[in-house]
């Protein structure tokens, strides 16, 4: 099954991920409690490096999933990090001491952030509007630096997905209109502090049909084609992220080797001179690795026309369904359980009838209050959209290697949700 973890097995129900028990690790750490196979990661890491090649610039998209010990497993195989705030700079930085191989990204970057990244090094700026250029201009002057930053522009050109998701078109918010991306580019050129060094485009995620790669790319090769005067060095084509990531019920992605053929393609169509393709995987690379494991509460059977099981967690730990309307397969790993099914509704703790995790749940008839519920495919937009509604303490994240389980984040205690408090 594909949106699972690489490394999960069964043995009479129960699961493993490298051969560690999942019953074990939930008993010794808790729930909720997000769980990374972190072979698998270490796989989707080498298999997008296989099929695009070692010059490509990986930037991992944190706003998927960040911490530590992640951007040192990334930058240990010399991929970079796609960042979009002061705090998943700072994250960067606590890991690697510097900012060189990251993206700054973003609709909106605060002057504090701008210099932040400048002052440590900072890779690419990628310019989301044209109000940003004389204000990036300004910082990297005080900075004394020639900042490299790539345009990035709206193709109106949509990718086939969930519209809360899709980040082109004419009705986004996101990067530079076509029609206006040349004015741009006169004044990112005409600077003496910043240094012309892409273009950049982001379609949306969930991206199934690598033709939407290559026709971005075409566009992208086409504009710059126009205004080579203004190139001065070799050029960044950034071709984003929104690599498909399958969930329970979606079929394989294509071959990785099939993206990065269309994006060279598109590329190369209206291109000829020396280039780089950076990309900026984050679902992909994350999402099946991940899951969510909770304890069954009380179980009703007196409220509508299934029974709810109330589980530990929620809204707090996974937004996904009350943002998304999305459904994540639910597992009962706890021993022993019958083989017959039924239909269930899986409610999470919060005050919020919208705090319903799966809707028509297939589990076990015999499902009982204390059984461990496994959540699959929650690797990506889960932790790192994580709350602390209604106060709930956040959860842990732990990774499993083939020879040890090991703390990622630590659980937020009662005290935590209020450290902040004057």
């Amino acid at each position: 099954m594909n949106y699972l973890p690489r490394n999960l097995t069964f043995n009479d129900g129960v699961a493993f991920i490298n051969n560690h028990s999942l019953l074990e690790v939930s008993s010794e750490h808790g729930t909720p409690l997000y769980v990374y196979d972190w072979e698998h990661i270490k796989n989707n890491i080498l298999e997008f490096t296989n099929a695009f090649g070692d010059d490509v610039l990986y930037r991992y998209a944190a706003k998927a999933f960040i911490c530590r010990k992640l951007v040192e497993l990334l930058n240990d195989n010399n991929w970079g990090v796609d960042v979009v705030s002061g705090g998943e700079m700072a994250t960067v930085l606590s890991a690697v001491d510097t900012l060189e191989n990251t993206l700054f990204n973003g609709t909106y970057k605060t002057k504090e952030e701008i210099n932040f990244f400048m002052s440590n090094n900072g890779g690419h700026i990628s310019v989301d509007n044209i109000d940003e250029i004389s204000i990036l201009q300004d910082i990297a002057n005080k900075n004394k630096i020639k900042q490299p930053v790539i345009l990035r522009i709206n193709l109106d050109l949509g990718a086939e997905t969930h519209p809360m998701v899709l980040t082109s078109g004419y009705d986004q918010q996101f990067g530079i209109s076509i029609d206006v991306a040349e004015k741009a580019l006169k004044e990112v050129y005409n600077s003496d502090s910043l240094l012309f060094s892409g273009i950049h485009v982001h379609i949306g995620s969930q991206i199934k049909d690598p033709e939407r790669f290559r026709k971005a790319m075409e566009e992208c090769s086409l504009f710059l084609e126009k205004n080579k005067a203004s190139v001065e060095r070799e050029i960044v084509f950034d071709a984003g992220g929104g690599f498909f990531s399958p969930y329970e019920g979606d079929e394989d992605s294509e071959d990785l080797t099939i993206y990065a053929d269309s994006i060279r393609s598109g590329i190369e169509k209206n291109w000829s001179t020396d280039y780089k393709i950076m990309i900026e995987p984050g679902r992909a690379v994350i999402n099946n690795a991940g899951l969510i494991l909770y304890t069954a509460g009380a179980i009703k059977e007196d409220r509508g026309d299934k029974p709810f099981i109330l589980v530990d967690g929620g809204m707090s730990d996974n937004p996904r369904p009350a943002l998304y309307g999305s459904e994540h397969k639910l597992f009962n790993i706890s021993p022993n359980k019958s083989k017959d099914e039924k239909v269930f509704a899986v409610s999470g703790r919060h005050c919020e009838s919208g705090d319903l995790l799966v809707e028509d749940a297939q589990l076990p008839i015999d499902t009982n209050t204390g059984d461990i519920l496994m959540s699959t495919s929650t690797g990506a937009y889960t932790f790192a959209m994580a709350s602390n509604y209604n106060r709930v303490p956040k959860a842990k994240v732990v990774g499993i290697s083939k020879s040890e389980v090991f703390d990622l984040v630590k659980r937020q205690s009662f005290e935590d949700t209020f450290a902040q408090d004057l």
